[in-house]
């Protein structure tokens, strides 16, 4: 088996859960490769820690990862194609023209991230193995000794799930979250007018906002809206815990949702990981 000749890629459990896999697949034959075999896994955190072991990633960070591999399947890909200068294998051309940037807004056009429509450094849809020994090494993660002995060049025939699709917007969501807080809020109720409608203004303004530009968008109102209403809820905790950007990181999550649920805003399990890795995201990727 020539390892330079193949890659080992993942469609990310949120790819899955928008039943993107089958579209990513199909982009990646038109790219001319090869569907050798493929797979469902759900990615545990101690395979998630494997997988990324020499990212230098904080710890914080790797726990993110891991609770979204967490949240559902993945579909783990093995496939074959030629490289061609100045690629010297599949795995580098995969990473370097197709795969796209982990930041959707720099993922460039005509790679997987950007054409799918990538949501945040997490919520990013595909992994690539960055070179031919991290393609041999991942793929012996997610696949057999035997079943890679078995591989041969035809491939081997692969059935994808029909599963039901779903949507995942985190600015609608926002917008849904805030909108109630404010109108739970104790705040003056001029003052509270005044916020409602600067709320339904921005969600307008949110229609037009690409998805490769939405952790950007979301960045720039909430400093826009901090600044804009800061006295006026700074007394109140959970309007404050969602809108002081500048201290997200201090957030305790779990306890937030609890609070969340004691005023009737209640999320699935992906809204709750995508609020709270949006949140996080916010202010440490999201400058332009």
């Amino acid at each position: 088996m020539n390892w330079e000749n193949l890659g080992f890629v993942i469609c990310k459990p949120d790819a899955v859960y928008l039943h993107l896999e089958q579209e990513i697949l199909s982009f990646l034959q038109r790219k001319g490769f090869k569907i050798l075999t493929c797979k469902y896994v759900t990615v545990t955190p101690d395979l998630c820690r494997l997988l990324y072991w020499n990212e230098g990633n904080l710890e914080w960070w790797h726990e993110l990862e891991a609770e979204f591999y967490n949240l559902g399947e993945s579909l783990c890909v093995l496939v074959q194609g030629t490289p061609k200068p100045p690629y010297k294998s599949v795995s580098e051309l995969i990473v370097k023209k197709l795969k796209g940037n982990f930041r959707p807004e720099k993922a460039k056009e005509g790679t997987v991230r950007n054409t799918f429509g990538s949501i945040n450094g997490i919520f990013n849809l595909f992994h690539a193995a960055d070179c031919t020994s991290a393609t041999k090494r991942e793929a012996a993660l997610f696949f057999t000794t035997e079943e890679l002995e078995r591989l041969t060049y035809q491939g081997t025939p692969y059935f994808l799930k029909q599963k039901e699709k779903h949507n995942l917007d985190f600015i609608e969501m926002y917008f849904r979250i805030k909108q109630q807080c404010i109108q739970i809020s104790s705040m003056n109720p001029g003052v509270k007018k005044r916020y409602k409608k600067f709320i339904d203004e921005k969600h307008i303004q949110s229609i037009s906002v690409s998805n490769s530009m939405k952790q950007i968008w979301l960045y720039k109102t909430l400093q826009e809206e901090y600044q804009m209403f800061y006295k006026d809820i700074r007394k109140d905790k959970l309007l404050m815990s969602i809108t002081d950007y500048k201290h997200f990181k201090r957030i305790k999550f779990d306890e937030l949702f609890r609070e969340f649920v004691t005023v009737s805003i209640n999320l699935t399990r992906w809204e709750t990981c995508l609020f709270k890795t949006s949140l996080l995201l916010a202010g440490k990727f999201s400058k332009p």
